[in-house]
């Protein structure tokens, strides 16, 4: 009979096996949600203490820049680093090459998303300070988006993690050096400051995958990454112009009509509905990677089923944290951005419902990027614009900012009705779908 007691301290020593394994490779999983929630909650306490420093009024102008940005970073997405997650986990790995390739394509992609910035803040009256520090803003917030997504596509998200810690951690302490100094930041100075931080975190990393530019320059092969990209991103890029007139250009007309303040109230309520939204956009560092995966292995069965299961790990958490932050609404916002925003409260609500259905279309739409088949997700966007646009200036009029967020939602709805349908249909056997009778 074996002795249990010198069976106890044998299991002690595989659990520290285990523990010491854990710390050395973290599962990417785990990595990815720390990452994301260093960088969302770096993106949610900067938005705090813009709304807090620069006033309601004020803070829908920083709001305004973030819109612009964000498309152009979307921009950025469809045509460098949407692609490359589906590609790579299609295949085995990265190449030193194609890493070195996805960096230059990136700096290269700047020069035209820096030409859109300052035509869009132009229109919207932005002074030639604002365009500069805006495009810095945008250069430098692209160049960490790739380098992030890069290291996690290679394993190596720890580094990832590492880069964007050093961001949050250096933005407070240079904030506090300039506010010892006795100086103000004001809403360019706060612009600025994002970017040059930005950069300076994402440096190291910018040598360490650039590095095979300097010593064989040759290897760098922008055409190759075009030919590999452009079957992906040809119907990914038209999908950023359509949501961008799906939901940005509604905040941007929100902002235009209602005023400053309301957009102001929306940003803040996007801010609390963001906590949630960090658990989605963790996803994307590893989901489509896996995906694509799971389809390559083991076929429709395989990819549905990995599918299903990280939607029921999602979807319980995400609405249990959207009902603590919608139902006392009023509360929160009051609490973290000040009595100004409470009469946004409603807004607060209708966003968390849209989140919920936003949680269930980027699963159908990760579905189809597996497959490669980005025309159906391009499709499902046409919709929910041309649902969005229609409801919007009925919706606004009837309630305010919180109409404009609702028109939003409904498209968001449109679009998940709509893939589910492909999905569906694509589940179909060949003889099926033709049938006359159906």
């Amino acid at each position: 009979m074996p002795d249990p007691h010198a069976a106890a301290p044998s299991r002690r020593a595989g659990l520290r096996q285990r523990a010491a394994g854990l710390v050395r490779r973290p599962p990417a999983a785990l990595v990815s949600l720390a990452d994301q929630g260093v960088v969302s909650g770096f993106g949610f306490a900067s938005g705090i203490v813009a709304a807090r420093l620069l006033g309601i009024a004020e803070f829908g102008h920083f709001a305004m820049i973030l819109i612009v940005l964000a498309f152009a970073q979307a921009l950025h997405n469809a045509l460098i680093t949407a692609p490359m997650m589906t590609l790579v986990g299609a295949r085995s790995g990265v190449s030193q090459a194609y890493a070195a390739s996805i960096l230059v394509g990136a700096v290269l992609l700047s020069g035209p998303g820096a030409v859109f910035v300052v035509i869009a803040l132009m229109i919207c009256g932005m002074s030639g300070e604002t365009l500069v520090a805006a495009c810095a803003l945008m250069l430098a917030q692209n160049l960490q988006f790739t380098l992030r997504r890069l290291r996690f596509a290679q394993g190596r998200g720890v580094q990832a993690l590492l880069m964007d810690f050093a961001r949050a951690a250096s933005f407070p302490l240079v904030a506090g050096a300039i506010w010892l100094n006795g100086a103000t930041i004001d809403g360019n100075g706060f612009v600025w400051l994002l970017a040059a931080t930005s950069f300076a975190t994402c440096l190291p990393l910018i040598v360490s995958v650039g590095r095979p530019i300097l010593s064989r320059p040759g290897s760098v092969q922008i055409g190759t990454v075009l030919r590999r990209h452009v079957p992906l991103g040809r119907w990914l890029l038209p999908v950023v112009f359509v949501t961008f007139v799906q939901e940005q250009l509604v905040w941007l007309v929100a902002g235009a009509t209602l005023g400053l303040e309301a957009l102001g109230g929306l940003r803040a309520a996007q801010y609390l509905v963001g906590t949630v939204l960090l658990l989605l956009s963790a996803t994307e560092n590893v989901l489509p990677v896996v995906a694509a995966r799971a389809y390559a292995e083991g076929g429709e069965t395989a990819l549905r089923a990995y599918l299903a299961r990280t939607g029921m790990k999602l979807g319980l958490p995400i609405a249990a944290i959207l009902a603590v932050l919608s139902i006392p609404g009023e509360t929160w916002l009051t609490l973290i951005f000040g009595p100004d925003y409470a009469i946004y409260a409603n807004c607060l609500r209708v966003l968390s419902l849209s989140v919920m259905v936003v949680l269930v279309r980027d699963l159908t739409t990760n579905y189809f990027r597996a497959k490669q088949n980005t025309r159906v997700v391009f499709e499902s966007l046409c919709l929910s614009m041309v649902v969005s646009v229609a409801l919007a200036a009925p919706l606004m009029a009837y309630a305010g900012v919180s109409g404009a967020a609702a028109a939003v939602g409904a498209g968001h709805l449109a679009s998940l009705v709509y893939l589910a349908w492909a999905a569906r249909r694509h589940a179909l056997p060949a003889e099926v779908r033709l049938s006359p009778g159906r």
